[in-house]
């Protein structure tokens, strides 16, 4: 079993103001590497975002731009599942394509929020914020901050696929179907 799992901060309300992104990379149930960057937006940074995830724009200066690191996420991610917790995540990546004219890279979404509810009974309705999810489990991250974010996604998802004797492409199929 292999997947990506992938989480994004922006700069502001537009989604498509990619700040920060962190990419997992899990095989056979195991964190074994990852990827993360600073983006430059190419756009301002709003007060509320940067209370939430403290990026400043300050911080992206010399970052490169959604443009110069997509060669790397379409390498890494190209024909793979890719976990996200929520739909933001997934919107933010097409946002950035449209923005800037890129062809989205092939990848088979998959939300891991959507697992959650399938699987614990408790949070089949509500409560299913990545923060309680990893909290129930016993995962500490520092939340919004991209890589952690995402490992926590992905370290959700393989104890979902223990737990149901399940695989990603499993739980990707079931939501397809």
């Amino acid at each position: 079993m292999r997947f990506f799992s992938l989480d994004v901060e922006t700069a502001n309300s537009d989604s498509s103001t990619i700040c920060q992104i962190g990419i997992g990379k899990f095989v056979n149930g195991e964190l074994v590497g990852t990827w993360e960057s600073l983006v430059d937006p190419q756009s301002y940074f709003h007060w509320s975002n940067i209370r939430v995830h403290g990026i400043t724009e300050e911080m992206v200066q010399g970052a490169p731009s959604f443009s110069e690191v997509y060669p790397v996420l379409r390498k890494l991610l190209t024909e793979n599942i890719v976990v996200h917790h929520t739909p933001f995540d997934f919107h933010a990546f097409k946002n950035a394509y449209a923005r800037f004219n890129l062809k989205p890279i092939n990848i088979r979404c998959l939300d891991s929020s959507r697992i959650v509810r399938q699987t614990w009974q408790q949070f089949s309705k509500s409560g299913y914020n990545l923060a309680n999810v990893a909290n129930h489990l016993g995962i500490e991250f520092r939340h919004h901050d991209a890589l952690e974010d995402s490992v926590a996604a992905g370290k959700i998802v393989v104890e979902a696929c223990r737990l149901t004797n399940r695989r990603a492409q499993d739980w990707y199929n079931f939501f397809i179907s």
